[in-house]
């Protein structure tokens, strides 16, 4: 069955598609009061995203009460996950926000034949410092970086090093002879200048 969306590893796949799918966005304005006048308004910036899915699983493609304890694991993970849609767009991250949850037919014994959920999701925006050296992961490995020969060419003039912490250059790469480009051919670097620095 095609999948309908993927909310990090949690597969909808859906009858037809979901009953329904709410969006809302809200816009922040701070007031401020002006005396003998009528206050102003200063936009402060845009509100996060809220979704809402009222999806049917039904038993016929998939087990629903499965389904809604993998949501409420990623819901108790507290982590944002990546929303893709079956066609390929990429919405953004968002948390499980909320999950409710309504057996609309159930076998002899009780078990869910067909569950209705509404599933809640608020967008989640990665932190603007993580682009900043100082607020930067260091990974647990030492990534590699390109270094010319001209080494000194490559420090910023307070002697900063453009080479981010944790990133071992590559040393003795002869000067480029022709002007760069945006592709780098397997010959460019010889593999016996290629060092790594030994792990943190």
């Amino acid at each position: 069955m095609i999948v309908f969306a993927e909310l990090g590893q949690i597969r909808f796949q859906v009858i037809g598609s979901p009953q329904a799918i709410h969006s809302q966005r809200s816009y922040d304005y701070a007031e401020h009061g002006v005396i003998e006048a009528r206050p102003r308004l200063q936009w402060v910036g845009s509100g996060l995203e809220r979704i809402s899915f009222d999806i049917l699983m039904h038993a016929s493609f998939t087990d629903p009460a499965a389904q809604v304890v993998a949501l409420g694991d990623g819901a108790a993970a507290h982590l944002a996950m990546p929303l893709v849609f079956g066609n390929g767009l990429f919405r953004g991250y968002f948390v499980i926000e909320s999950i409710a949850t309504r057996s609309t037919q159930l076998s002899a014994g009780g078990n869910p034949i067909a569950i209705t959920v509404r599933l809640g999701l608020r967008e989640w925006v990665p932190d603007s410092g993580l682009g900043s050296s100082a607020a930067a992961a260091i990974p647990a490995f030492s990534p590699l970086a390109l270094v010319s020969s001209a080494g000194a060419a490559l420090t910023l003039a307070a002697g900063a090093s453009l080479v981010p912490e944790g990133v071992t250059p590559l040393l003795s790469v002869p000067a480029a002879a022709a002007p760069p480009t945006a592709l780098t051919m397997p010959g460019d670097v010889p593999a016996a200048v290629i060092t790594r620095s030994a792990p943190h």
